[in-house]
Parts: C-alpha cells; sequence; structure tokens
C-alpha cells in the first residue's frame, strides 16, 4: 500500500499552498481539498472512493471539481464515504444546484457520476485488501479519523481535530499502526484559538499524545500558513519525540 500526500496546507499562499487531501494507491482518496489539482487527467480517472472527514471548505472543495472531471472524461462511478451527518452537509450546502450541481442525480439518479455512503464509526470497510476504520474525533460535527492498513501496516489520519483522549486509547497498542498524520494548526501562542476552533497547537498535542508509544512516527498537517516553521519549532520544544511535517509529494509506503 502506498499514500502520497497531494496536499497537506492549513490555509492559502504559504510553504505549502495545497490543501488536505492524501491519495493511497492510485484509487483512494482521504479528503479531497485543492491538493487534487495536482492530479493529472489519467491520475483523476482512476480515483473509485473518497473517504471525507468533516465538510470544511479545504477538505471537499476539490471534490466539487473531481467529480465534474469524471463526468466529462467519463471515467466512471465515485463513491464518497462519510458519516450521515457530513453527507447531510454535503448535499445541504455544496451539491445543492447553487453552489455546484447534485452529481448524485448526473447523468441520472440509476447511474450517477457519485455515489454516497454512509459510514458508521468504529465499523471497518475492506476494499481489495485494504482496511479502513473510521473514528469518532472532536471537531465539527460528524467528524471522522481514518485508520487505515494493509497486511504490514498502516497508518492514520486524523483529519482536523481537537482533544479526543478516546482516539489514543483505541490505537496506541495497535500491532500495524506505523504514522500518524495529525493537525496542528496554531501556535503556543493562539492556545485559545486553537482550543476554541477544535485544533491543537504544539503544546495541547504533545499533552495529548504522551502515552502513545515512541514507535509511532507523527508527522504533523494542517500548519497554519506563515506560521510552519514556528509551529515546528514549539513542537521539538515540548520534547518526548520527534516531529516531522508533511510536504506535498511526499511518498509513504506500507
Amino acid at each position: 500500500m502506498k499514500m502520497r500526500v497531494l496536499g497537506c496546507a492549513g490555509g492559502i499562499g504559504g510553504r505549502e499552498r495545497l490543501t488536505t487531501s492524501l491519495m493511497v494507491d492510485c484509487d483512494i482518496l482521504l479528503d479531497a481539498g485543492t491538493g487534487v489539482a495536482s492530479l493529472s487527467l489519467d491520475e483523476l480517472a482512476q480515483i473509485r472512493h473518497v473517504f471525507i472527514t468533516h465538510s470544511h471548505l479545504d477538505h471537499v472543495a476539490g471534490l466539487a471539481l473531481l467529480v465534474d472531471a469524471a463526468q466529462v472524461n467519463k471515467a466512471g462511478g465515485i463513491t464518497v464515504y462519510a458519516t450521515q451527518k457530513v453527507i447531510d452537509a454535503l448535499k445541504k450546502h455544496l451539491f445543492n444546484w447553487v453552489l455546484w450541481p447534485d452529481f448524485s442525480t448526473i447523468p441520472n439518479e440509476n447511474a450517477p457520476v457519485m455515489r454516497w455512503q454512509a459510514i458508521e464509526h468504529d465499523v471497518t470497510l475492506a476494499l481489495d485488501g485494504r482496511l479502513i476504520t473510521p473514528f469518532a474525533v472532536n471537531h465539527t460535527v460528524g467528524s471522522s479519523a481514518y485508520w487505515m492498513r494493509a497486511a504490514s501496516g498502516g497508518f492514520l489520519f486524523t483529519g482536523d481535530m481537537g482533544s479526543t483522549p478516546a482516539l489514543w486509547e483505541k490505537l496506541a497498542a495497535e500491532p500495524l499502526l506505523r504514522q500518524v498524520i495529525v493537525d496542528c494548526s496554531f501556535t503556543n501562542a493562539d492556545r485559545a484559538l486553537a482550543e476554541m476552533s477544535l485544533h491543537f497547537c504544539p503544546h495541547t498535542l504533545s499533552e495529548e499524545i504522551r502515552a502513545v508509544p515512541q514507535s509511532i512516527e507523527f508527522l504533523i498537517y494542517h500548519l497554519k500558513p506563515g506560521q510552519e516553521e514556528l509551529i515546528m519549532r514549539e513542537l521539538m520544544q515540548e520534547g518526548g519525540r520527534p516531529f516531522r511535517a508533511v510536504r506535498c509529494g511526499d511518498v509513504f509506503e506500507y
């Protein structure tokens, strides 16, 4: 199993520029932010499954354009997985014939270019030898983290989140967990803003994961533009474990 970082920025104009999307092998996306725009038409045509962590625009903007490209290029159907609350939000606020067409009815309801699939937290799905389990996280209503693995190992993608102790309790002893890709959006000086918006700053993230085994590597994403270096310095100053910022184009194999 291979994972490629298409986008990981916490906003536009900074070091990375493209917002959240991870591609697993050639057919799965975890979130569909503006990072999807880095794919070629041939690569877009191979995507069959999109797992959405939550409904915020920086995680779904590319979904609207992806399904449009699939329709124009007759690339076949795409299944979009999310909790029912996230699906309801996307139907109401994005795929509503006002901001964007409802691609679950195009070209017709019997054979649409996009299909919705509601998921339940803690229930594992199997896709061609790959297992993916969604877990509840503390962010907007219906938000999910995704634990993605194959036979030899895998990674946890938290999506955007604030403190969620139950998540680490479930996965701390998981033998196949190699890496965690986790949100750390704000500097310590903005801790109040981070907590209000349900994100981490370096101090709160370090406290949250203190009991997680040192063998698990933590990769940081969603750094706010212009504050990337400061956030990473503050993380390293917290001590306890090394941290690494993910970059667009990074590839990891499991």
